[in-house]
């Protein structure tokens, strides 16, 4: 449990959020020992196996509090992706609003992925634990696709709302949002891939990488 909130932590020092106050800090906490007891036993007995009831009786909560903080047990597997979407929201709160979006964009996932630059690291080790249950569990990644669709409304509002777009740059933005996302959930595979080799990887980088792949894919246009 003290992992989970130790990775929250990381994240949000990244994204320079001011310290929340505490019935928030109690929120997070509750939410981080659901997903902790989630992760737990959809390791052990698999995701169709485990039961809402089963996680909130390992998290030491009731059926009704489960369903106070997610609508579905998938989902319970899912903060440590909504703690990084959040500090990509708040690193974009900080761009210039007189600079490129799209390259004030790429920068907020940069700043983002630097929470996940040690390995070691509770948030690191969190999200290769979700990124493994991924590649065995069709409908967890289901329900991140469902996420990020979501996600990536409010990326599109949140960058109109700073950089003050009129409607021709829709498309601009609706790229970059899809550029961007698609660039972090392909380094988040092959960051968790070669680690599970034995090969060493770090996600910075390998986010870096990906983003000279698509400019090279971009100039063959």
């Amino acid at each position: 449990m003290a992992g989970s909130r130790d990775g929250l932590a990381d994240l949000t020092t990244t994204a320079a959020l001011a310290a929340p106050g505490l019935r928030e800090r109690r929120r997070r906490q509750t939410m981080a020992e659901i997903s902790e007891a989630a992760l737990g036993l959809f390791e052990q007995r698999g995701l169709e196996a485990a039961t809402v009831d089963d996680i909130a009786e390992a998290a030491g909560i009731s059926q009704r509090t489960f369903f106070r903080y997610f609508a579905a047990k998938e989902d319970a597997a899912l903060p440590v992706h909504c703690e990084f979407e959040d500090a990509v929201e708040a690193a974009l709160g900080e761009a210039d609003p007189d600079a490129d979006p799209c390259e004030e964009l790429g920068k907020a996932y940069v700043r983002a992925l630097q929470a996940f630059a040690d390995n070691a690291s509770a948030a690191s080790q969190r999200m290769l634990r979700v990124s493994r249950l991924m590649g065995r569990e069709p409908l967890l990644r289901a329900a991140l696709v469902r996420h990020s669709a979501a996600r990536n409304g409010r990326l599109l509002q949140a960058l109109a709302a700073k950089f003050a777009a009129p409607e021709a740059d829709a498309l601009e933005f609706r790229v970059a949002v899809e550029l961007c996302t698609g660039l972090a959930r392909a380094a988040l595979e092959t960051w968790a891939e070669r680690l599970e080799a034995g090969r060493p990887a770090r996600l910075p980088e390998i986010y870096a990488d990906a983003r000279d792949v698509a400019q090279r894919v971009r100039t063959s246009f």
